[in-house]
């Protein structure tokens, strides 16, 4: 006679594991608590890869700049890690089902985290030595510095779902539960670097919160999991050691001998940092290694960069300017220009970045006052909401590396701004761009969206007499609302006759006049930029 005829009672071997029938898998007190350390090292491996999505647009963006390519590399570098990861981690869980082997991974991906970094500079500053751009280099560095630690967390998910699964019954629900917690960890990962981490710590420490937030999890499952105490404490107390010597070695910030560093801190935008020049006596604002602003420490402070002194052609087109709004603040140096100019001016200076205005006023010299009015807002969305109607428009606003926001340079953007002027208004506009040529792209789409909108558009670029029109430079377009255009000679007669307490005198507007390009070469298939269609991100300069 058969011993049992019940097959549901058989065990089934497949290679070296036992899968248990379904009333052999009554959970119990200890796997219980086996499933919750498992359940947490998954959690945390999905929040920390998302974390490290999001922080790896703040490690890219100072050397190749804050593009549509950052987030596309990245992007793309995360989810091809994934598909490998996950692949890879479900073939070798089935052929090495070990919970060391699982915690050995986690913890070898929180160290190259707290590596970051360290590594990430070098190997940024490398790949643009290599002339790497801004397209080829964030894709290049994604793959070396995110890969490979996004392709372990990959395969900590079906790992665990290999380890947890008492039955062939029970792993659908196993895998189901894990990979929620997975993704719901990648939600809370997003939020929560998002809104707290990079808006309250630097970058450096984000990465170090990220890497030991994942190391302490492995331990902790390796004490939860582990059948011997003693291996998972000694093991432990490894792993502990090993992050105390990389939590260590944080890159300290690079200073020349002559520069003195003021401020150096993180907001959801920037890592701005100031620094004093005692060899040019002046002060600097960066946005991470770009100079965003500079100024002489000597009264009147005068801007370093000449480009500003530019924004002071909207007096010959308009004397009588009352009310000017300002998009895009720097380091103040137009807006505090202007109320030397006019005391009684009302100047509105509008930045989306709520330390940027701050610094502008505790470093940079901007008094706030009723004549002078700061806000924290997108300029678009400020210009949305305003009732106010403005003799003169600046916009100014860049992200890291020069990059215009895309919705600031649209034709319904300008229409916006035209409707919010008066009707002898002028609007003003820097970017950066050659006339011709390769390099041209952004001026020619520009020059052409705001003739779309505006009766009168003149173009001013910084070296265009000893320049060549080849080469990038800053570039002022500024449009007027007057129907009635206005002759180079009256453009060098009204400089000759102007005046002003500011640190923009005659001088310096008969020498910008001169840069007046009088006749622009059109490049008919630059396309009108639109909210529907706005490449400018992809655009060479």
């Amino acid at each position: 006679m058969s011993k049992n005829r019940n097959p549901a009672a058989r065990s089934t071997k497949k290679q070296g594991s036992t899968v248990l029938p379904d009333h052999a898998a009554k959970p119990t007190a200890e796997s219980l608590a086996s499933h919750a350390g498992l359940n947490l090292l998954v959690f945390v491996a999905g929040a920390v890869l998302m974390g490290l999505e999001i922080a790896g647009s703040r490690v890219l963006a100072p050397h190749f700049g804050n593009s549509v390519f950052i987030w596309g590399s990245l992007i793309s570098v995360f989810l091809t890690s994934l598909a490998i990861g996950y692949y890879g981690g479900g073939r070798l869980a089935d052929r090495y089902p070990s919970l060391f082997l699982l915690i050995t991974i986690s913890v070898v991906v929180s160290a190259w985290i707290l590596l970051l970094a360290s590594l990430s500079h070098i190997v940024c500053e490398m790949l643009l030595e290599k002339g790497l751009g801004e397209q080829s280099g964030p894709l290049i560095a994604s793959v070396i510095l995110f890969l490979p630690p996004s392709v372990g967390m990959g395969v900590l998910s079906p790992f665990a779902v290999r380890i947890a699964a008492t039955s062939v019954q029970s792993v659908g629900k196993v895998a189901g539960t894990l990979y929620a917690l997975s993704t719901t960890g990648s939600i809370v990962g997003t939020l929560v670097t998002t809104f707290v981490l990079i808006p309250w710590i630097g970058l450096s420490a984000i990465l170090q919160v990220l890497g030991a937030v994942l190391l302490l999890a492995s331990v902790v499952t390796l004490l939860i999991n582990s059948r011997s105490k003693k291996k998972a404490a000694a093991y432990s107390v490894s792993c502990a050691i090993v992050a105390a010597f990389l939590l260590s070695g944080s890159p300290p910030t690079h200073l020349a001998s002559h520069e003195t560093l003021l401020l150096d801190t993180d907001t959801p935008y920037h890592h701005i940092s100031v620094v004093d020049n005692s060899l040019a006596a002046s002060r600097e604002m960066r946005f991470d290694r770009y100079t965003e602003s500079a100024i002489r420490m000597a009264p009147p402070h005068a801007t370093l960069a000449s480009y500003t002194n530019y924004f002071h052609l909207a007096f010959l087109e308009s004397p009588e300017l009352r009310q000017t709004l300002f998009i895009g603040a720097g380091g103040g140096v137009g807006p505090r220009a202007f109320s030397l100019h006019d005391p009684q001016m009302q100047i509105d200076v509008v930045d989306i970045d709520q330390k940027v205005l701050d610094i502008a006023r505790d470093f940079f010299f901007l008094e706030e006052s009723e004549k002078v009015r700061s806000y924290a807002a997108d300029g678009r969305m400020f210009l949305r909401t305003s009732d106010n109607q403005y003799d003169c428009i600046i916009l100014d606003a860049f992200t890291i590396g020069g990059r215009i926001p895309f919705h600031l340079v649209t034709r319904e953007f300008l229409q916006l701004c035209n409707s919010r002027m008066q009707s002898g208004g002028v609007f003003v506009m820097n970017i950066n761009s050659a006339l011709y040529g390769g390099s041209s792209q952004i001026f020619q789409s520009m020059h052409s969206t705001i003739k779309s909108v505006f009766p009168q558009t003149y173009v001013f670029a910084l070296n265009h007499v000893d320049g060549s029109p080849y080469q990038s430079t800053n570039v002022i377009l500024l449009a007027s609302k007057n129907p009635q255009p206005r002759e180079p000679k009256e453009w060098k007669s009204l400089a000759r006759g102007f005046r002003s307490d500011s640190h923009v005198g005659k001088k310096e507007m008969v020498g910008m006049v001169k840069n007046l390009v009088t006749s622009v070469r059109a490049d008919e298939e630059a396309p009108v930029f639109t909210d529907d269609y706005s490449p400018i991100e992809t655009m060479r300069f």
